[in-house]
């Protein structure tokens, strides 16, 4: 009963603190705004080029593809943002020390204290996450017709793994960081500064920041096997992150 309190706490701190609403409705919103930007994009930048000047501007009609791409592609950059933030306040367990010391004195393991924060917080990314894209899916199959459903079923995957990635370094970051925003600048440096690696060939196909471009890839049917390559190394970083942060929170003072 003690467990399933923790667990209650969390979901009910989500909701109370309207941390829920803000996942949801950034994803939601851009799963209907993607898709209508893929339609009417040539249709703008044609009428932005005809003023007086000869200015030809040629753009492909848009597909299916696109709309669904334009949604991850926002997704996982702004939605990525938010859902740092929102776990970042969730796991950065030490920001507030009088609270600290409230939950550690009631917690015997530092585990029981973090896991439940970092699940919920995943599990609300995730969720916001598919419900914006089922809002894309719909709005692109009434505009641009009806993407491949394989690939939607891919696109939902590797998106899902990179936000619990995602977390997980978030909650790692929490054990770093003395305060929320300190966490939140450590998470994002970890998850924006990890594409430079990607210029090193032989490390490239493995880092999980690929996943965020593999949705397209998936859409348009040039995806390779790099895809099983950066999962399973999302998937071995997620275990490490949450393994470590609760190391180093149980050794940490509060």
């Amino acid at each position: 009963m003690r467990e399933l309190s923790v667990w209650r706490v969390e979901w009910l701190r989500l909701l109370r603190t309207r941390r829920l609403i803000a996942l949801l409705g950034v994803f939601v919103l851009f799963g209907f705004t993607g898709p209508l930007l893929a339609r009417y994009t040539p249709q703008l930048l044609k009428h932005a080029g005809n003023h007086g000047q000869q200015v030809t501007i040629i753009v492909p009609p848009p597909v299916p593809a696109d709309g669904i791409s334009q949604y991850v592609s926002s997704a996982l950059q702004i939605g990525l943002i938010v859902t740092v933030v929102v776990a970042a306040y969730a796991c950065s367990v030490d920001a507030k020390p009088a609270l600290s010391v409230f939950y550690r004195s009631r917690t015997a393991r530092y585990r029981d204290l973090l896991v439940p924060r970092l699940v919920v917080s995943a599990v609300a990314a995730v969720g916001g996450y598919l419900a914006g894209l089922l809002a894309a899916w719909y709005e692109t199959a009434v505009l641009l017709g009806n993407p491949d459903t394989v690939a939607m079923g891919q696109t939902a995957l590797v998106g899902a793994v990179y936000l619990v990635f995602a977390v997980a370094v978030t909650a790692l970051a929490g054990t770093l960081a003395r305060t929320t925003l300190g966490t939140v600048g450590y998470a994002l440096l970890v998850l924006f500064g990890l594409p430079l690696l990607g210029a090193l060939p032989q490390v490239s196909h493995w880092l999980p920041t690929m996943l965020s471009g593999m949705p397209d890839q998936f859409l348009r049917h040039t995806a390779t096997d790099h895809a099983q390559r950066a999962l399973a190394t999302a998937a071995v970083l997620i275990l490490g992150s949450v393994a470590a942060a609760v190391l180093r929170g149980a050794r940490r003072e509060a």
